[in-house]
């Protein structure tokens, strides 16, 4: 079996044209975990962890002293206690709810509608407030019940009804096994709990476990086995048929200062046991002490607290001071880490690697069916550039920049005296015969059993630097690829004295360009790889052709620099992103999201990728030596991708919204909106793993954004309207996580608004029916104006002659005016005379009443004053007699007749005597000359005349007669008007 395992695995290569043979099961390489530490600063609360729980999302909850801590894989949340207690216990029961207990506290872990995470406490609707509970160690979640441990009761939970399981002892530890309760009682053992009965039956007794305090009690191989972890560090197993216990093994020595506390068995059938200060030791189902898992020695702290394992197989260590996670489920496992691999070679018994740093090799465990971790060693002599490994002969050469080496285990031979050599090949028709590429061309060696390895010369002709060849089709014939220069062909003499022949392509023969090309064989076609696609050789035109069967697989866009085809598999490395696809297969879908983490870690043109099987690579990076497990679905599995808050700037304050739509599916924000931030997570993924995404905010970005690292995103002043965000995630281990819609309205400000709109519409209707009436309105005017002008050029004529007749009867009228106007001035003028006349008149009679009486004074008898006092009587009486001023009146009421008119309207108060002084003052009689027509004094004239003007309104300074003589038919203003007038 080992002699057919060495033939098998001595063709096998790390770098090169030729399909890799896979390597036997027997050799099951184990890589080691990605292990990330977590500390206070990445957390920002205490170090020591208590309990862990894990949700349907694949969001982890760590109780600590702090209180609870939850991780979505982006963000820590803190969440406190209302005491400020330490967080002792957590657990997810079967409807996905996280149960938490502290000191004298018990309640549930909630997400809120905007992302927060907060307590809600059960003591008031359990009725435990004021109750002494004391710490709730453990909880452990049943179909329907959930129970808490303290050290002196359990307490359990079906809905609202609340069960108290007290001890006259203690319980020291309870278990959930196979969906039992089980607890140790410190005087009795092991318990069963019988939900129903909600009673205890001992399974094992105090006795039979030594007193021990049982840290884990965990499935054992057999069904009906337990395997109970002493804190002691003894393992008894447990028969539940027969009650036997059975001391299994014993961990530490006697006298050892060193204890078990927690301890699980992963899904892998391993025993992880936590200690005090040994960190972590691992067992197999068989009790066998794993030496191999050293790399639980990367642990920052000694103590283990507890251990808990992810629903996708991983594994959290909660440590004393910190947290570690170690990502089991990765189908990336590190072999070696400490320089960059250039080539990989395997042999029955070891496994080298060509670095930066020297040749390395490792021992491999052919015999041993236990998963074999790696133990890298340097070879001695060979520090420094190492390019190539090859398998030739039964030895290990390998190329170097010092020179060329035969390799064994831990020590180094060097081949003659050459420098710088890429690599060896086989010289074809040559038995014995190999070509040594170096620096500055070609070298022939040979190896004979009795000298071994020696160098027979240099081959002169050609002189370039030889890294890419490939043997053509003809014999002694060869393809070499220079990065610079092209390709050439160059050709061998038969005794391997010279290069014979060279013949060189450029861009002149079909090539896209001179520079990046590199020659490989698939499917028994010899193809050359450049920046602009694949292209094979066309020997009957001389020229290069794309090679169609490959371009239409891998984009010729893109730079493709290795292809290897290995069993039903094409491997690529294009673009620094390595892939493959299934060679024959009749549309071939291209696998690159596996390896995604990799992309820009490949050595340029000297990419190392060693297929093992149909399931297992090994990729050799800049970072190290990667053993890849390809998954067994198609596809990857996908994990939700969540909004793990939603936040916004209005003003100076910052707001929170809800993640789940509300009623009408947009989540509203006001126009005062300055700023808009979206966080994201994918707890589905793996922890270690990086996580990057991608988003797109509709009718703003054209397309995805590019792959990012970054778990937020941020917009700043979108304007009002409706908007859609789509965000999506990846992990760099092929994962796609779904992806994920937020709607949310940005509202417009109030003018804006569509009630504003509908106004401005409303608005603008009216505004066009109203123009649409104007202009209506004004084509019908002009059409009546247009009617109008018609009808008034008919007409003109008779307006003319209508005119000519007007103008007569104004001349005719005008000269009527005229005369009765001097009429008017000839009867005022007669008016004036009458009145002067009886002015005169009445001086007379009042000087004759005068002589009168001076002359019955002087009469000596009586009966001649008798007759002068009837004369004087008959004189006074005509002298007093009005109608000479009812004369006046009436020529005057008609001479002036519109006068008297206007006076009665404006002032309706004034007698007949006022009138009558009214006319005398327009006459512009003065006081002495109204004294007579009115027959009363002078005096008595003013204080009429003042009388008059207290009617009148008239101010002192205002002069009567001219406000008399503006007086006019048209006088119809106030009368204050009149006076300012």
């Amino acid at each position: 079996m080992r002699s057919f395992l060495l033939s098998l695995l001595m063709l096998l290569l790390g770098i090169g044209s030729s399909p890799a043979q896979p390597l036997p099961e027997a050799i099951p390489l184990q890589g080691v975990p990605a292990l990330t530490h977590y500390t206070r600063q990445d957390f920002n609360a205490d170090p020591q962890f208590w309990a862990v729980t894990e949700d349907s999302a694949g969001v982890m909850y760590f109780g600590n002293n702090d209180g609870a801590l939850v991780y979505d894989g982006e963000r820590w949340h803190k969440v406190f206690l209302p005491n400020n207690s330490a967080v002792r216990s957590l657990t997810t029961d079967y409807r996905g709810q996280v149960w938490a207990g502290g000191y004298n506290e018990l309640g549930q872990i909630r997400k809120d509608a905007h992302g927060r995470y907060g307590y809600h406490s059960l003591l008031d609707s359990l009725q435990l407030s004021g109750k002494n509970l004391e710490n709730l160690w453990q909880i452990h979640a049943l179909p329907g019940t959930v129970i808490y441990r303290s050290f002196h009761k359990l307490l359990a939970i079906s809905g609202s009804r609340l069960t108290e399981l007290p001890t006259t002892s203690t319980y020291l530890h309870s278990y959930l096994v196979h969906d039992q309760l089980l607890v140790q009682d410190k005087e009795q053992g092991i318990l069963q709990l019988d939900l129903e009965k909600m009673k205890f039956s001992t399974l094992f007794s105090a006795k039979s476990l030594q007193h021990e305090s049982v840290v884990a009690l965990l499935p054992a191989r057999e069904v009906h086995q337990l395997l109970a972890v002493a804190q002691s560090g003894r393992l008894y197993l447990l028969d539940r048929k027969n009650g036997s216990v059975t001391l299994w093994k014993k961990l530490f020595t006697e006298g050892a200062n060193d204890q078990v506390i927690s301890g699980l068995r992963s899904s892998r059938g391993l025993y992880y046991l936590g200690t005090l200060s040994s960190r972590i030791l691992t067992l197999s189902e068989t009790g066998q002490l794993l030496e191999e898992e050293n790399h639980f020695e990367r642990l920052q702290d000694k103590t283990v607290l507890n251990l808990y394992e992810t629903s996708r197989g991983s594994l959290w260590v909660l440590l004393n001071r910190g947290l570690e996670y170690l990502d089991y489920s990765s189908p990336v496992s590190t072999l070696f880490d400490n320089a960059s691999i250039y080539d990989v070679l395997i042999n029955s018994n070891h496994m080298y690697l060509a670095t930066n740093q020297g040749v390395f090799y490792t021992p491999l465990n052919t015999a041993s069916s236990a998963l074999e971790r790696l133990r890298f060693q340097k070879v001695q002599g060979l520090e420094g550039q190492a390019w190539s490994l090859r398998m030739h002969q039964g030895e290990v050469l390998a190329g170097h920049d010092r020179g060329l080496f035969v390799v064994q285990q831990g020590s180094s031979r060097r081949i003659g005296e050459l420098e710088g050599v890429w690599r060896v090949l086989p010289a074809t028709g040559h038995h014995n015969r190999y070509l040594a590429c170096t620096y500055k061309g070609l070298y022939v060696l040979e190896k004979e059993a009795a000298s071994g390895w020696r160098v027979l010369g240099y081959l002169p002709g050609f002189a370039e630097s030889i890294r890419d060849i490939l043997p053509s089709d003809t014999p002694g014939t060869y393809w070499v690829c220079h990065g610079y220069k092209g390709v050439f062909k160059i050709t061998l003499d038969e005794e391997l004295s010279r290069v014979s022949a060279v013949a060189h392509f450029t861009d002149q023969n079909g090539l896209p360009s001179p520079f990046n090309i590199n020659v490989f064989r698939w499917e028994d076609q010899i193809v050359f790889t450049t920046n602009e696609g694949i292209y094979a050789y066309d020997e009957a035109q001389n020229q290069f052709r794309p090679f169609a069967p490959l371009n239409a697989i891998l984009d010729p866009s893109l730079n493709t620099r290795k292809l290897l085809q290995a069993g039903d598999k094409t491997w690529f490395v294009q673009d620094d992103e390595a892939g493959f696809f299934i060679t024959r297969e009749g549309k071939p879908s291209l696998q690159k999201e596996l390896f995604i983490q990799f992309k820009g870690t490949f050595n340029r043109s000297m990419e190392s990728i060693l297929p093992l099987d149909s399931k297992r690579v090994l990729l050799g990076t800049n970072t190290g030596l990667h053993l890849f497990t390809i998954p067994h679905e198609q596809q990857p599995r996908q994990v939700s991708t969540l909004l793990s808050s939603v936040r916004y700037q209005s003003g100076q304050q910052e707001h929170s919204l809800p993640l789940a739509a509300s009623t009408n599916g947009y989540a509203q924000l006001p126009h005062t909106t300055s700023s808009l931030r979206f966080e994201f997570a994918a707890p589905g993924m793996d922890n270690n793993a990086r996580v990057q995404y991608s988003y797109k905010l509709e009718h703003v970005d054209e397309a995805w954004s590019p792959w990012q690292e970054t778990p937020y995103k941020e917009y700043s002043h979108l304007r009002p309207g409706r908007y859609t965000l789509k965000a999506r995630s990846r992990s760099l281990l092929g994962v796609s996580g779904s992806e994920t819609l937020y709607q949310f309205e940005i509202l417009p400000i109030w003018y804006n608004t569509p009630w504003a709109w509908a106004l401005y519409a409303a608005l603008a209707v009216l505004l066009v029916g109203l123009l649409v009436f104007l202009i209506s309105r004004r084509l019908v005017a002009a059409s009546n104006k247009t009617r109008r002008e018609e009808q008034k050029a008919r007409k003109l004529l008779e307006l003319e002659l209508a005119q000519l007749k007007l103008n007569a009867e104004k001349e005719h009228i005008r000269q009527e005016k005229e005369l009765l106007e001097e009429d008017v001035i000839h009867k005022s003028k007669e008016l004036a005379n009458y009145t002067m006349l009886l002015v005169k008149k009445r001086e007379v009679f009042a000087e004759l009443i005068l002589d009168l009486r001076a002359l019955r004074e002087a009469a000596k008898n009586e009966s001649a004053r008798s007759g002068l006092r009837e004369i004087i009587k008959k004189v006074s009486h005509h002298l007093s007699d009005e109608e000479y001023l009812q004369v006046f009146d009436t020529n005057f009421e008609k001479i002036h007749h519109e006068f008297f008119t206007a006076l009665k309207e404006l002032y309706p108060d004034l007698n007949q005597r006022d009138l009558r002084l009214c006319a005398f003052v327009k006459m512009n009689l003065t006081n002495k000359e109204i004294s007579p027509l009115l027959n009363i004094s002078v005096r008595g004239v003013e204080t009429a005349r003042y009388r008059l003007r207290k009617k009148l309104n008239l101010e002192h300074e205002h002069n009567m007669v001219e406000f008399l003589e503006k007086l006019s038919p048209s006088a119809t203003e106030e009368p204050q008007e009149v006076e300012e007038t």
